[in-house]
């Protein structure tokens, strides 16, 4: 890989990053327009991503990233409110932007013709702005309240020495030194920001402040009434500068006063010693730091996922290598090393955990998106729809959260078209208008449960049901023994679907197929659970990894199979209960409890075990449901490193990968999820 290449990965990640949080950041400035400061946040992510894009050249993106700058700016100053236009509009150019990263990162350039289109619907709404602003200030020009005449003499001599400093500086330079105060209105919200904004102004009018009363700190924290002072060295007159400041947003009145020498004859005599000092006196802000600069120390670093992937791997091997050691140690009978090989397995066991770790990443990674997703949606339906996220710090491999993202945009998507009503229709049944989806997220032993859940009109047990005995997947008669959720199920199945119409949303019998698809294919399980009118929860239930797991290892006619402990509710003896045969099906009656009982002997096809008194019973759980495996021993728990059966084994649905053993012999995962359908 290049050096480019490298600058070029990180850039695409930036990019991403900051494209994210700029979605975030939009989304909540639509939902409380009037936040400055969240003006001000977006502001500053997109001055980074323009800078960034400028920088490795994609001009055209740095183009279309300034001329929405150029708005936000506008609306930092108080010339544009925040409206529903103004947000689709610049929710599109993330969108664009969002689609000119994505075809960088596939090896283009990202020059989309959409950009074009963009620059020229940017220019004209900034073009609108500035038209609008022009005329409104000509219309209040003369109603510019009378500005203040007191100059200094409400100073004390020591700022009032100061200034005059100030402005003999000024003046060796050619520019204009000026007194300004700003008063705003009694029921101005957000001072602080209010005076961001006069600050900013001046600034943009090629400015410098060099004295504010009060301080800069008690300005940012509100410590001051209604009025502050500035001193301001300049090149534009003075009743330029007063009424450019007078157009922003609730200032009642700005005083602009221009000095003369004969402003500070009267104090000449009192200022005859050094003047070196007086920058650290009372009323008189410094904006330069005398501090020593602090050593900026890095808390973290960006890797490769590939590099942590063939870290993964390498630790793999050795989980391998150190069972092949255990196991020839103990074919051999050598106590010598036991000491060393207990130390050994430590810090594999060690080494192991801190790996898996680094792989880690918090779910808010996926669920960070769902928030813009629920917006567009609810807004192209016509539905007003509340997003709640709960749990989002809960970490998950970074391979499985790569994975888990589209199949939960689908059943976010299908909540709100299939799920939740319209506003009417919600309003009939005595709901409050806005529906809530609400995604969770938690550890649960050794994976992590994931749900979906609305409060919308739920499923309907008799249309789908109808839906399943027309399609020929169930008998009519035994579609009335099956329970709701049973029913439900069919749901995930290939080209099921009960909407009439379909829509570019949902409806078209894909979708619930793949999502289960996905999530069996990260060795987790889906269900679902639904109230007519009250809502629907889908529970996703998911390994923390998908490379090392803690595993039962079992024998079944000599042959190793490995059922994962996250599984595993109990293991008992085939005497610890009753063998009773049910409706034709084999159970397992332990301490009353009636559990359904699979011979992995029968599901394989060899021979019965003639010593069936030995066999053992492994209680599994999978979703809402528990059942029993039958095996012939128990060897024992083990690390091990999950290996895929590849492309030509992926209609076996016993198995969902395999591994090496210490031994060197071949050992099957068990997918019990799928058993449990055999």
């Amino acid at each position: 890989m290049g050096e480019m290449d490298i600058y070029l990965n990180v850039f695409i990640e930036e990019a991403n990053e900051n494209l994210q949080r700029l979605n975030e950041e939009l989304l909540e400035l639509e939902n409380n327009p009037e936040n400055l400061e969240k003006v001000n946040e977006i502001f500053r992510v997109m001055h980074t991503f323009k800078g960034m894009a400028g920088t490795m050249g994609f001009d055209k993106i740095a183009k279309v990233s300034h001329r929405m700058e150029n708005i936000l700016d506008k609306i930092r100053k108080g010339e544009t409110k925040v409206d529903s236009d103004l947000i689709d509009l610049l929710f599109k150019t993330l969108d664009a932007l969002t689609e000119s990263i994505a075809d960088i990162s596939n090896g283009g350039k990202g020059d989309l013709n959409a950009l074009d289109d963009l620059i020229s619907v940017l220019e004209k709404y900034t073009d609108t702005i500035t038209k609008k602003n022009e005329a409104d200030k000509e219309k209040n020009k003369e109603s510019l309240p009378l500005e203040s005449s007191e100059k200094l003499s409400h100073l004390d001599d020591i700022t009032r020495e100061s200034l005059k400093n100030l402005y003999l500086t000024a003046k060796e330079k050619n520019l204009n030194f000026f007194l300004i105060t700003v008063r705003f209105n009694k029921d101005v919200q957000l001072k602080a920001a209010r005076a961001f904004m006069i600050l900013h102004k001046i600034d943009d009018l090629g400015g410098e402040v060099v004295y504010t009363n009060p301080s800069s700190q008690d300005i940012e924290d509100e410590k001051f009434d209604l009025e502050i002072e500035l001193g301001v060295i300049i090149n534009i007159p003075a009743d330029d500068l007063r009424e450019s400041l007078f157009s922003i947003s609730e200032v009642e009145s700005v005083a602009v006063n221009e000095f003369e020498p004969s402003d500070f004859e009267k104090q000449q005599q009192i200022f005859e010693g050094p003047k070196n000092n007086v920058d650290n006196q009372n009323n008189v802000s410094v904006e330069k730091s005398s501090e020593p600069k602090k050593k900026i120390q890095l808390q973290s670093v960006r890797v490769d996922i590939e590099k942590l992937d063939q870290l993964m791997n390498l630790m793999a091997e050795l989980v391998i290598s150190r069972s092949r050691i255990t196991e020839t140690l103990r074919k051999y009978e050598i106590k010598d090393v036991d000491e060393s090989l207990a130390n050994l397995s430590r810090i594999t066991l060690d080494l192991q955990n801190i790996v898996m770790k680094i792989r880690m990443i918090p779910i808010a990674f996926v669920f960070n998106r769902f928030p813009r997703v629920v917006r567009d949606t609810a807004k192209k339906l016509g539905k007003e729809v509340n997003l709640v996220i709960e749990g989002e710090d809960t970490e998950l491999d970074r391979t499985v959260v790569d994975e888990i993202g589209d199949p939960l945009i689908h059943l976010i998507r299908n909540s709100i078209d299939h799920g939740i009503e319209p506003v009417d229709e919600r309003i009939k049944k005595g709901k409050p208008k806005i529906g809530t989806i609400k995604l969770s997220a938690w550890h649960e032993g050794d994976g992590v449960v994931i749900t979906v859940e609305d409060d919308g009109k739920g499923l309907d047990r008799e249309v789908i049901a109808n839906k399943a005995v027309e399609r020929g997947l169930v008998d009519p008669s035994m579609i009335q023994t099956m329970s709701d959720d049973e029913v439900f199920s069919f749901i995930f199945l290939p080209g099921f679907s009960t909407k009439q119409q379909a829509t570019d949303l949902s409806g078209r019998g894909v979708g619930m197929d793949v999502v289960k698809t996905v999530v069996e294919s990260l060795n987790g399980s889906v269900t679902i659970s639904s109230k007519k009118d009250i809502g629907t929860k889908i529970i996703i239930r998911l390994p923390l990894t998908l490379s090392i797991i803690q595993v039962l290892l079992v024998t079944i006619d000599n042959f190793v199979y490995a059922i994962p402990i996250a599984n595993i509710d109990t293991t008992q003896k085939v005497t610890d209960g009753d063998i009773r045969i049910v409706q034709g099906n084999e159970v397992f009656v332990l301490r009353g409890e009636v559990i359904p009982l699979i011979r992995l002997r029968n599901v394989f096809k060899m021979p019965k075990n003639d010593d069936g008194l030995s066999e053992k019973v492994v209680i599994v759980k999978t979703a809402n449901r528990k059942y029993g495996v039958v095996v012939d021993t128990l060897l024992g728990q083990d690390d091990i490193v999950i290996k895929p059966l590849g492309k030509y084994l992926n209609s076996v649905k016993e198995f969902s990968g395999g591994a090496i053993l210490g031994d060197g012999r071949i050992a099957l995962i068990l997918d019990i999820t799928n058993l449990n359908e055999l």
